[in-house]
């Protein structure tokens, strides 16, 4: 130890080189030490904006799925009931009754969709949030056969593509639907993701899937952001058909889509009523239409969520 602290006191150039040696290897040290400092700040901040990313697409699609769980999806339609007579003069000139024959007809009603406070029953289609009726009357109008049955007509209803899309010409564009939903500022979320863009689309099967897109202000039709990462979450709900009780409580039950339930008993299934008196010795009762709803109605549950990732 004295030998060593003789060489730092020396006025020779070694002991004064050893120094700057000396000195070098503690810089080098403190500059290690300053840069592990500084790269675990950047790992910190990074991973707490990754969390506020989180935070912002769980948030936007916990909200969507919350109402859509509420979504509800009940196919209408018309049943008319007539009975046609008909008859031939008899010897004395008097009618006498051939045949008497209860017929009926169904034809198939726009149904209804809710969806919590995104698609409200009552709400004009135009001002709706969200709705996915048409597409799903194309489903329903698939009940509707022979010569009793009447679907919507095509420009009534949209259809739905397959999962995934089969991607051939003609084939169904995805039914999407996009949402931009607002984030409460606060300690969890930071300021910047003011909004989130949500894309919902519905395919044949009757699943709905969610996307929800972060930053939306920095979006320009699904592209990546000015750092060209797009930040992604996604979730997707199975559909399930619910069945009325008599006590109003609702059941799942098997099935895809609600079917059609009337029992007309002895009376016979015909394309449509006739005009009263249009055909020879036609006889046709006033018809008495009334409206029918299916017992059951297509209902949405969480099936699964993503962690969510990042696309560069």
């Amino acid at each position: 130890m004295k030998k060593l602290n003789g060489k730092l006191h020396s006025q020779s150039g070694a002991s004064i080189l050893l120094a700057l040696l000396f000195l070098l290897v503690c810089m080098m040290t403190a500059a290690s030490i300053l840069m592990a400092a500084v790269s675990n700040a950047g790992k910190i901040r990074s991973n707490y904006e990754e969390q506020q990313r989180y935070l912002a697409l769980s948030s936007a699609l916990r909200l969507a799925v919350d109402e859509l769980e509420q979504a509800r999806y009940q196919g209408r339609y018309t049943v008319t009931e007539w009975n046609e007579t008909i008859t031939e003069p008899g010897d004395d000139n008097l009618p006498v009754e051939v045949s008497n024959i209860d017929y009926y007809h169904i034809t198939q009603e726009p149904g209804t969709f809710t969806c919590g406070d995104l698609a409200e029953a009552g709400i004009p289609e135009e001002n709706a949030v969200l709705t996915f009726r048409k597409e799903l009357d194309r489903v329903f109008s698939g009940q509707f056969r022979g010569s009793g049955f009447q679907g919507l007509e095509d420009g009534d209803t949209a259809p739905l593509p397959t999962n995934p899309p089969d991607g051939q010409p003609g084939a169904p564009a995805p039914s999407t639907r996009t949402l931009t939903v607002e984030v409460k500022n606060g300690g969890e979320v930071l300021d910047q993701f003011g909004s989130v863009t949500l894309k919902i689309d519905m395919s044949q099967s009757r699943r709905i899937h969610l996307t929800a897109i972060l930053p939306a202000e920095n979006m320009a039709d699904g592209q990546p952001d000015m750092n060209g990462i797009l930040y992604t979450m996604e979730a997707e709900l199975a559909s399930t058909l619910l069945q009325t009780n008599p006590d109003g409580s609702m059941e799942e039950i098997a099935g895809g889509v609600p079917s059609i339930h009337y029992s007309p008993g002895t009376r016979l299934p015909k394309s449509a009523p006739p005009l009263s008196g249009s055909l020879p010795r036609l006889v046709v009762s006033t018809p008495q239409s009334h409206s029918e709803a299916t017992r059951e109605v297509i209902a949405w549950k969480l099936d699964w969520i993503s962690k969510g990732g990042t696309m560069e």
